[in-house]
């Protein structure tokens, strides 16, 4: 019992049973008595590849203390690189050949270079690549796999700013309508002045933001490039506060005079519901705020006005 609860506190308490760590101490330490084995066997101790490697490998190793996951994986992969400069030529060609099958996995242009340096067009390599071949078509594997990572760094950062985000606007939905709705019936029927139906228009504007937002941060680490500007906490606040004035001004056109004249919807609305359901779908959406200056201004105007606003933004 009291060695469970060891051990529960151990986990608790240390990252080493982190899964991102553990898989990368588990590889670190396979890969050292390998790594040595090499080296003893080719007796390479003196050799460039062989020291660089074990520096790299050290470094790893520091790296894995610190906590830098990405940093280690970076290093680990680099000191398996050199190792390539210790191959004998059939281990090359089999080496070769597991990396043209890896390549397959890889984007386009990746893959295609991979099978260009090693001399195959349909992921078949027959004759053995040289050492420094060998290791430039590893080197653009590996490269794949590190901005992999690195994308999903920058996508875990910001789901845990919008998950928090919208934890918060969740809360303040929850308590708006304890405090504005005492039962059902009331939601159908509720008279709410323009500051009470502002603040629902505004918090639905905001779910509806945060729901886009969350969406595109999880097909970020589906492409093949890394997207620093579209995964900036900045940029993705602002969009997210454009969603929310895009609600609340389909929502005064909604009470404005124009409402009757432009027609934005088909439907009729009448209770603060369907508001925040338009709030929701206006901030999701730029949809809905395009269309009604289409509708106010013209669809010419508003085409005209979209590379002068470009051009104002660069």
């Amino acid at each position: 019992m009291w060695q469970r609860l060891k051990l529960i506190r151990n986990r608790i308490s240390t990252l080493e049973y982190a899964p991102r760590y553990s898989r990368l101490a588990g590889d670190i330490a396979c890969y050292e008595p390998q790594l040595q084995k090499r080296i003893n066997e080719t007796e390479s101790s003196n050799e460039q590849w062989a020291l660089q490697a074990q520096v790299l490998l050290e470094q790893a190793k520091k790296y894995l203390h610190d906590y830098k996951i990405d940093e280690g994986w970076k290093s680990l992969h680099s000191a398996k690189r050199l190792e390539i400069f210790g191959l004998n030529k059939h281990e090359r060609l089999a080496t070769a050949r597991a990396i043209c099958k890896e390549a397959d996995k890889l984007n386009e242009w990746r893959r295609d270079g991979i099978f260009s340096l090693l001399g195959s067009k349909k992921g078949e390599v027959t004759d053995t690549p040289e050492a420094e071949i060998l290791y430039q078509a590893a080197e653009l594997k590996d490269e794949h796999y590190n901005n992999q990572y690195y994308m999903n760094r920058l996508s875990h950062n910001l789901f845990w700013v919008l998950s928090a985000l919208l934890f918060i606007v969740l809360i303040a939905i929850v308590g708006y309508f304890l405090f504005y709705f005492k039962s059902c019936s009331q939601l159908s029927d509720a008279n709410l002045n323009l500051t009470d139906n502002l603040i629902g228009v505004l918090l639905f504007g905001l779910l509806g933001a945060l729901t886009s937002a969350i969406i595109s941060t999880r097909n970020l680490t589906q492409s093949s490039r890394i997207k620093e500007i579209s995964s900036s906490e900045v940029v993705v606040l602002s969009k997210i506060f454009i969603g929310a004035g895009f609600s609340i001004f389909i929502f005064l056109l909604l009470r404005s005079s124009l409402a009757d004249s432009i027609k934005l919807f088909s439907f009729k609305i009448s209770t603060p519901l369907d508001y925040f359901a338009i709030a929701f779908a206006s901030g999701f959406t730029e949809r809905l705020a395009q269309k009604s200056m289409d509708l106010i201004v013209g669809k010419e105007i508003a085409k005209r006005s979209k590379p002068a606003a470009a051009e104002g933004a660069v």
